[in-house]
């Protein structure tokens, strides 16, 4: 991992050629001393502490977390390569205050292991996490946070994995609606006006009356994936909720022993060793 300094050029040179305007928050009362947006401003745009930012700025602040990298982002609206740079920079895979389910991503390596906060970002997972759903990603995912529901409602490749049915995919819908109620954000405002504006089928499950919703309540404990490198796949799941106080939790998958889908993700993982290496 890179030098909380390299962090720190970083986000010091964007800032330096981003102008107040582009962040849509108002500059700083008095007159300007130069055309950039200073530290307090940027802080502002991103919802974090002043001096809390200036501590990230100037290296003191070691370890920052994804959530904060993640609004740092959005307020500097960051191209995906530079987006992916700064979570490079300043984060590693599975950082996230689910510190036992961060473990957990790293010290169950057969079962795919994945970590969410409440936007479906996902802050952490193993190699056969990245193997199950996003296996047409540049490999290895690394210091990335990909969103799973811009992959599902946005990427032909993970609608495909899910199969025909709807019930897991009213069920994310379901759970994007509780997060709006509970842990609003800008971010989750924009991620809901992205996917309803991008895709038909969001915009129909969102929009559908109270009384039909019944399948967003459980999407079940069965998921039934159409995987690309090795077919079908009945994976039970089992959701751990250890940070659900903060919006996260994360999720193992697993096959029934000597089932078909186990000796599936048997073959996954041995492809997992084979692209990874």
């Amino acid at each position: 991992m890179e030098s909380f300094a390299d962090l720190s050029h970083f986000l010091r040179s964007h800032r330096l050629r981003t102008a107040p305007g582009q962040t849509g928050v108002p500059a700083g009362a008095g007159p300007r001393t130069a055309p950039c947006l200073l530290p307090a401003e940027l802080a502002r745009a991103a919802g974090l502490d002043a001096d809390r930012y200036t501590d990230i700025e100037d290296g003191r602040a070691g370890r920052v977390s994804l959530s904060a990298l993640h609004a740092l982002a959005s307020a500097l609206r960051l191209e995906a390569g530079d987006r992916a740079e700064l979570f490079r920079l300043g984060a590693s895979p599975g950082t996230s205050r689910l510190r036992g389910l961060g473990h957990l991503t790293r010290a169950v390596p057969t079962l795919p292991v994945i970590a969410f906060n409440h936007r479906y970002d996902i802050t952490g997972w193993n190699l056969p996490g990245q193997a199950l759903l996003a296996w047409d990603l540049d490999w290895p995912v690394e210091h990335v946070q990909p969103n799973l529901a811009r992959m599902l409602f946005l990427g032909r490749a993970t609608r495909a994995l899910y199969g025909p049915g709807q019930r897991q995919v009213a069920g994310l819908v379901g759970a994007l609606r509780r997060a709006v109620e509970q842990h609003p954000d800008e971010e989750l405002t924009r991620l809901v006006g992205e996917l309803a504006a991008g895709s038909g089928e969001f915009a129909q499950l969102w929009s559908r009356p109270a009384g039909e919703r019944r399948d967003e309540d459980d999407c079940g404990v069965l998921f039934r994936f159409e995987h690309p490198a090795v077919g079908s796949m009945e994976l039970s799941r089992v959701v751990l909720e250890e940070g659900a106080q903060n919006g996260e939790w994360a999720v193992v998958f697993s096959p029934d022993p000597g089932s078909a889908s186990a000796a599936a993700l048997d073959d996954l993982l041995a492809r997992v060793a084979g692209r990874s290496g």
